[in-house]
C-alpha cells in the first residue's frame, strides 16, 4: 500500500488547498481591477507618477496567474494527471522564487522609505491648492495622523494657503514625513509576515502536488 493507501486524503487536499489559491487570485485579481478603474487613483497617478497604472496592473497580472495555477492544481488533482501536478510544482517553485527576491528587495529599500515618503509628499503638498487627487492625499494623512506638510509642518504649504483645512492648530508645527515613514515601516513588518506565511502556504503545496505524484506512481 504504502503512499498508495493516502491517495484518496492527499487528492482532497490538494483539491482544497488549489480552490483556497484560485480564490485568493481572484480577490487579487479584483482589487487590482478597483484601482485600476477608481477614478480618484486614477487622477492622482496621472498627475504624480510616471509608470500610471504600474501597481493595478501587477496585481492583475499576479491575480490571473494565480487563479490559472489553481486551476492547473484543482485539474491535476481531479484528473489524476501527473503531468499538471509537475506543471503546477514548477509554477509554485517559481513564484516562491519571486517571492523570496521581492521580500529581499524590500528587506534592502527598507532604509529608503524616508526618502520615498518624502519625495511622495513633498509633490502632494506642491500640487495641493491645483490638483483634487494631492489635496485628498494630504487632507487624508493629516487628519489621520495629526500631522501638517511634508517636513516643516504648515509652513511647507507657504504663509497664506487658506486651502488647508485638516492643519489642525495644534499640529502645524509636526510634519507628516516622520509620522508616515514609521507607519510604513512598521506595516512591512505585517507584510514580511503575510510574505512567509504565502510562502510556507506554497511549500506545503509543492509538497502535496510531489506526494500526490508518488501516490499516482504507485497505485499505477
Amino acid at each position: 500500500m504504502g503512499l498508495g493507501g493516502c491517495y484518496t486524503c492527499i487528492k482532497y487536499l490538494m483539491f482544497a488547498f488549489n480552490f483556497i489559491f484560485w480564490l485568493l487570485g481572484c480577490a487579487i485579481l479584483g482589487v487590482g481591477i478597483w484601482i485600476r478603474i477608481d477614478p480618484t487613483f486614477q487622477m492622482y497617478i496621472d498627475d504624480n507618477f510616471n509608470l500610471p497604472y504600474l501597481g493595478a496592473y501587477i496585481l492583475i497580472g499576479v491575480g490571473v496567474l494565480m487563479m490559472i495555477i489553481g486551476f492547473i492544481g484543482c485539474c491535476g488533482a481531479i484528473r489524476k494527471s501527473q503531468c499538471l501536478l509537475a506543471s503546477f510544482f514548477i509554477c509554485l517553485f517559481i513564484i516562491f522564487a519571486i517571492l523570496l527576491g521581492a521580500g529581499i528587495f524590500a528587506i534592502i529599500s527598507k532604509s529608503n522609505m524616508g526618502n520615498l515618503v518624502e519625495d511622495m509628499l513633498d509633490n502632494a503638498v506642491e500640487k495641493y491648492d491645483t490638483n483634487k487627487a494631492s489635496q485628498i492625499l494630504m487632507d487624508s494623512v493629516q487628519k489621520d495622523f495629526n500631522c501638517c506638510g511634508s517636513t516643516r509642518g504648515k509652513i511647507d504649504y507657504g504663509d497664506t494657503s487658506p486651502h488647508v483645512k485638516t492643519c489642525i492648530r495644534d499640529f502645524y508645527d509636526i510634519p507628516c514625513k516622520n509620522k508616515l515613514t514609521e507607519f510604513f515601516t512598521d506595516y512591512m513588518v505585517i507584510i514580511a509576515g503575510v510574505a512567509i506565511g504565502i510562502a510556507i502556504v506554497m511549500i506545503l503545496g509543492m509538497i502535496f502536488s510531489m506526494i500526490l505524484c508518488c501516490s499516482l506512481r504507485e497505485v499505477a
